[in-house]
């Protein structure tokens, strides 16, 4: 199973050219989703039983943001019995665009099976990058300078939401398949004002949003270097508020999809914009229930 992907930053005057639209202020939170299946191809050998996806975003715009994420899948495998995925990454990302740090583990079963890290550095955002991926075999490639890193991303779409736009291609790279990088094809559904998203408003977890404008999103994932592509190899479909904090969201993987919604959600203060300071610690439950 790939890392998991929310996902989910162009050049901030390019984007305010395109639109009077205010700058995108991320929050930063901890959260928990729950997942179960949505959908479940009767030729699948492995079949999903349930999901939960442990989600921490820190940071600030001047130190630069880290997400942490664990998202542990139960499957079944017949005969077999359950076997457990879990998927563990700790991303920092520069806000100029330089710099983007991944490190992954992955267990199954609690034993582990993958352990890697993967560095990215451009001289200027507007550089190819060079990347390093150390772990079982040591690779080096090359990032496009029109590749976009997983926070930037997210920044461009709700700066773009925020205009209007109801479309958007952008190359990516976001650590979750070695040195792949994706085209992803975007589509922003119509603005949800504040407090007008049914599923949310019956959702007591969420009521620190309620003021906050929501758009639904659908991403599809299509590998870079394909481009006859037809079928995204990864598809996102979540509804995300305009300071980044995404709801009810929709995985499809192909032969299976799952669907999860939030039960926790904690805000907490953006990092001092000190450079002497440590980097963020992850504070996520290491074993969550």
């Amino acid at each position: 199973m790939k890392h998991f992907r929310i996902s989910v930053l162009f050049t901030l005057a390019t984007l305010m050219a395109l639109s009077p639209a205010r700058a995108v202020e991320l929050a930063t939170y901890r959260a928990l989703y729950l997942f179960e299946p949505a959908r479940i191809d009767q030729a699948t050998p492995s079949k999903p039983v349930d999901g939960q996806l442990a989600y921490e975003v820190a940071g600030s715009e001047c130190a630069g943001y880290t997400i942490d994420s664990r998202f542990a899948n139960r499957f079944s495998d017949g005969e077999q019995g359950n076997r457990v995925i879990d998927l563990q990454s700790s991303t920092y990302e520069s806000t100029d665009g330089q710099q983007l740090e991944v490190t992954q583990k992955q267990f199954v079963n609690k034993e582990p099976a993958d352990d890697k890290r993967i560095s990215i550095s451009r001289l200027t955002a507007a550089e190819e990058g060079k990347g390093d991926i150390k772990g079982s075999s040591t690779k080096t490639f090359r990032v496009a300078r029109d590749v976009l890193f997983p926070t930037a991303h997210q920044k461009k779409l709700l700066a773009l939401a925020q205009a209007g736009a109801t479309h958007d291609v952008s190359n990516l790279y976001d650590g979750s398949d070695d040195e792949k990088q994706y085209r992803v094809v975007t589509f922003i559904g119509k603005r949800r004002p504040a407090g007008a998203d049914d599923i949310d408003l019956k959702n007591p977890i969420t009521k620190e949003l309620e003021n906050q404008a929501s758009w639904p999103f659908q991403l599809g994932y299509y590998p870079l270097d394909d481009k006859q592509a037809e079928v995204p190899e990864f598809q996102a479909n979540f509804n995300m508020y305009e300071n980044g904090i995404s709801t009810h969201m929709l995985f499809d993987y192909g032969s299976y999809s799952m669907q999860g919604n939030i039960m926790r959600l904690e805000l907490t203060k953006p990092d001092a914009c000190d450079a002497s300071l440590p980097k963020h610690q992850s504070t996520l439950d290491p074993t969550p229930q």
